[in-house]
């Protein structure tokens, strides 16, 4: 029992710290209206902060205009060896790497600063090939990069939820009881988990308002199947990579000493950490509540919490790739 408690803290505490990295946080709420012109689109307006301390540019052509205009510039300015991966995109498959619907998507995931959003585009772009190899320059499709995956894209450790809460954010469900390495390898699994945040960054409100993490315990998990490493490896290719803002991470069903220790570790991440990683009760009706009250209705989520969606993976993929994606 001190085991697997022991285990599950490590875990979720360095998905937690892996997803919602210190810098990004800072990044999030400081750059204001006073950034440099240079930096964020002179005609840009911030909305308040929501819910989970996140401010969200307010959109219109001009800003895009000018945001895209301002990353061009940025892009320019990096190093020749951070542009690697950028000058291969370009030439193998420039009709995504040049398009201004792909560098949007990392505007987006930093507020439209340019200067961030450059260099994430270029990091995405080097992470992109370290991991799909000569696979990289494919389309992100189940027949094509990740055509040697099937195994870890089926074994169901993250499944993308069919609906988005009433933001407009899609949800990730993580079930850690699922891992089993002997079926597929560390590698195979980080390719399958960049292909479902890329799936759920296909939606444009996904890309605006952000993605929400739900990591699920009560399938009770064992200790060997919390894959410390895995987690690190995931992290790496998510922070200040993926053009993907994590809003929030719910940790639910979890151990009772891993809760008693987590509410008290929640006192020293900070307010504006407090917002975005969630423990709710393990009771189901108050978790409900909980989530219903940050907008994530009990229709959209997994049976697994007494929702009213049967997740299928085999499904989920099947209806993927019968539509060439």
């Amino acid at each position: 029992l001190y085991e697997y408690h022991r285990g599950a803290f490590t875990f979720l505490l360095s998905t937690a710290h892996s997803n919602f990295a210190i810098e990004q946080t800072k990044r999030e709420f400081e750059y204001t209206m006073a950034s440099s012109k240079h930096v964020t689109p002179p005609s840009m307006i911030k909305l308040e902060p929501d819910q989970y301390g996140q401010r969200h540019p307010f959109e219109n052509e001009e800003v895009i205009a000018q945001g895209l205009a301002l990353m061009e510039e940025e892009i320019a300015k990096l190093s020749e060896e951070k542009k690697d991966g950028v000058f291969q995109a370009e030439k193998n498959c420039p009709e995504l790497s040049k398009s201004n619907e792909h560098k949007l998507m990392f505007l987006r995931s930093e507020m439209f600063n340019a200067d961030l959003a450059a260099k994430r585009y270029a990091k995405y772009w080097n992470m992109r090939i370290e991991i799909f190899g000569d696979k990289a320059f494919e389309q992100m499709t189940l027949d094509k990069a990740l055509r040697d995956d099937g195994a870890a894209l089926s074994n169901g450790f993250a499944r993308l939820l069919p609906s988005k809460e009433k933001a407009g954010r899609s949800i990730i469900w993580v079930d850690p009881s699922r891992l089993d390495e002997t079926k597929y390898t560390r590698e195979s699994m980080v390719r399958a988990l960049f292909y479902i945040q890329t799936a759920a960054l296909e939606d444009e409100s996904t890309q605006k308002k952000g993605v929400i993490f739900m990591c699920y315990n009560g399938n009770n998990p064992r200790f060997e199947q919390f894959d410390r490493k895995l987690i690190k490896m995931w992290a790496a290719t998510v922070r200040g990579v993926m053009p993907l803002r994590v809003s929030a991470l719910f940790i639910l069903h979890t151990p009772y000493l891993f809760s008693v220790l987590a509410n008290a570790l929640m006192f020293f991440l900070g307010e504006k950490l407090q917002k975005r990683v969630r423990i709710p009760s393990n009771s189901i009706e108050e978790m409900l509540k909980h989530l219903a009250e940050c907008g994530i209705d009990r229709e959209i989520l997994p049976t697994e919490v007494d929702g009213g969606v049967s997740l299928d993976q085999e499904k989920w993929l099947a209806e993927r790739r019968f539509a060439g994606k």
